[in-house]
């Protein structure tokens, strides 16, 4: 039986940014314990639902909804049984700025707590829906592929998707969105274009509800229709990735909760999402987090993880304590 091997949860925040930002998917069914991070984070339910606790009170969080946190703001989270969650983390004052340049300038044209004028790093929540985030996945999903230690191209292209990423998303924070916005409407280019491809969103369902499967290309384009480059472009129209790396980030996501929740061996852990070798399957986690599965495991639970340390952390102990 798989039991459970701890709840403190670091691997959501052990994510090295990529410029001033980093994308990263996560699953998780336990509950996380209260943690800050220097670093701002914006949270996008995508499945399945979740009650937080933040400074500010409880909430229930569901698929359509958005929970923004400043750098220090702490946060503990229980699924309800299971969430999956898209998290961007972001230098704070990066942050600001954007909001400053993407949204209009007077206050009450934006929805309440979102105004870089209003907004003081508290926890803010808004629900811009399902409907967005489908549009917006393809875009993450970009973004995270690229290496974690990608250079100057690789941070110029994360920079160009996360800019169409947000002139998507302004519309869903302001109260008004058919008066004009203060940004220069359409990035122009492939690489943040985000089309519908509904053979590619089929396509993508059925690797997701059956990641241990050894998945061909062949096989996947006959269970869609499509010949094998007939399904390769049209994954590439609709999410960036040719099939199979698109799986590969998929598994990443499912071995990564493994790793963090189970005491399955990191063996037993890659042959569950698919991947015969662990080999192959550490370099995708480290490819993703900086560090290899041993490596994440020997860290002290008591310590949070990261490139920044938890702001909440002295001398590689947590000193948070709930309130009554």
């Amino acid at each position: 039986m798989v039991t459970a091997a701890g709840s403190l949860g670091p691997l959501r925040d052990l994510a090295p940014l990529l410029g001033p930002l980093a994308v990263i998917e996560s699953v998780r069914t336990l509950p996380v314990l209260p943690v800050a991070f220097a670093h701002a984070k914006i949270v996008h339910v995508m499945a399945g639902r979740s009650r937080v606790r933040t400074a500010e009170g409880e909430r229930m969080l569901t698929a359509g909804d958005v929970m923004v946190l400043g750098g220090g703001a702490w946060c503990e989270a229980v699924p309800s049984p299971q969430v999956r969650t898209w998290t961007i983390y972001l230098e704070q004052e990066f942050m600001v700025r954007h909001m400053l340049w993407a949204l209009p300038a007077e206050p009450e044209r934006v929805l309440p707590g979102l105004h870089p004028d209003e907004w003081d790093g508290r926890t803010v929540f808004f629900r811009p829906g399902e409907d967005l985030f489908a549009r917006l996945e393809p875009l993450w999903r970009r973004m995270s592929a690229f290496p974690h230690r990608g250079g100057p191209e690789s941070v110029a292209a994360v920079m160009a998707l996360f800019a169409r990423a947000v002139e998507l998303t302004v519309p869903a924070l302001v109260t008004d969105p058919s008066r004009p916005m203060p940004f220069a409407a359409g990035v122009i280019g492939r690489l943040s274009d985000v089309p519908a491809v509904p053979e590619a969103e089929r396509a993508a369902g059925l690797l997701r509800e059956d990641l241990g499967r050894a998945w061909t290309v062949e096989e996947l384009a006959r269970a869609v229709a499509l010949s094998k480059s007939q399904l390769t472009r049209r994954f590439v129209q609709g999410y960036g990735l040719a099939p199979m790396r698109w799986l590969a980030e998929a598994r990443t996501t499912e071995f990564s909760r493994l790793i963090e929740e189970t005491v399955l061996t990191v063996e037993q852990a890659a042959r569950r999402v698919g991947w015969a070798d662990r080999r192959v399957a550490a370099a995708w986690f480290r490819r993703r987090y900086g560090v290899s599965p041993t490596e994440f495991r020997r860290q002290s639970p008591s310590a949070c993880a990261g490139e920044a340390p938890c702001v909440l952390c002295r001398g590689g102990r947590c000193v948070w304590r709930p309130t009554a």
